[in-house]
């Protein structure tokens, strides 16, 4: 947040800043049970910040271009004149259409894919509102797990499940409980933050040719680039643009090699639905 979806698919939708070293505030506190929660803290936290932009280290499986390309820029160093005008045509419309919403909510799915060449699924709703309100709900694995930024204090607010749920934790947006591989943090995780980096993608840091093809529904941009959240590394993206809403509605990710690591979709992608204040609070 596409999310590099949805890199959901690194949401890799506007570069990665340090703030202040972590620091972790409980409200409540259960002796043995808070030391539990910490430790499924970490597993599930980095999977939040993952499923809204961030991806595992590479993993074997291949990465498969599009069936058809519509338009293909060659191996040269620059697009074509013809290429470079429909890839800014795009941006353009993508930019204005995301100027008109004033909050929305999509259901994002998560592959992660593993050394064996099997994939795991991660589910949750996303929630955001402008100027920079944003809410997860986990669905799966850890469903009624919720995360809330920002805080009063302008930290990330969670909320546990289960039995735990009468904990409430309050961490920086740098807290190590919140860190994942990427080093996307959960404010870089929405649509404008991905558009963003979609420009400087087929731009500014853009590593290879950038191909355009499209169906009835949708345009895909593939393209070789400098990683979103991770410096020095290179990444092959694929970002799938509805026609309908004219924004991303899914993030591929893959090595400089074509190695396969991550889809984020957002399906469902509902804007301007008159999202409360009170959902954040």
């Amino acid at each position: 947040m596409i999310v590099k979806c949805p890199k959901p698919s690194r949401t890799r939708m506007a570069m990665p800043s340090k703030a202040e070293d972590g620091r972790m505030d409980l409200q409540c506190t259960m002796g043995p049970a808070a030391s539990r929660y910490a430790m499924l803290g970490r597993l599930v936290l980095a999977a939040a910040t993952l499923a809204l932009g961030g991806c595992t280290p590479p993993r074997p499986n291949v990465f498969l271009p599009p069936p058809s390309m519509a338009v293909a820029a060659g191996m040269e160093s620059a697009p074509p004149a013809a290429l470079r005008d429909d890839v800014e045509t795009l941006l353009k419309r993508m930019e204005a259409a995301y100027d008109q919403v004033k909050d929305y909510q999509t259901d994002v799915e998560i592959l992660l894919f593993k050394e064996d060449g099997s994939s795991k699924t991660e589910k949750s709703l996303y929630t955001f509102k402008k100027p920079k309100s944003i809410r997860l709900d986990f669905v799966s694995p850890h469903p009624g797990m919720m995360l809330v930024y920002p805080d009063p204090e302008g930290k990330v607010l969670l909320k546990p499940q289960g039995v735990l749920s009468i904990l409430t934790l309050h961490l920086t947006l740098d807290d190590p409980l919140l860190g994942s591989p990427s080093g996307q943090r959960l404010d870089q995780t929405d649509l404008g933050v991905l558009i963003v980096n979609i420009r400087h993608s087929v731009t500014d840091q853009r590593r290879g040719p950038v191909s355009l093809s499209e169906d009835k529904e949708a345009i895909r941009i593939q393209v070789l680039a400098d990683d979103h959240f991770r410096e020095g590394v290179e990444t092959r993206y694929q970002f799938l643009i509805s026609k309908e809403l004219w924004l991303p509605v899914e993030v591929g990710e893959a090595t400089a090699q074509g190695v396969q690591e991550g889809r984020i979709i957002f399906h469902n992608l509902r804007t301007n639905i008159n999202v409360s204040d009170d959902l954040f609070q």
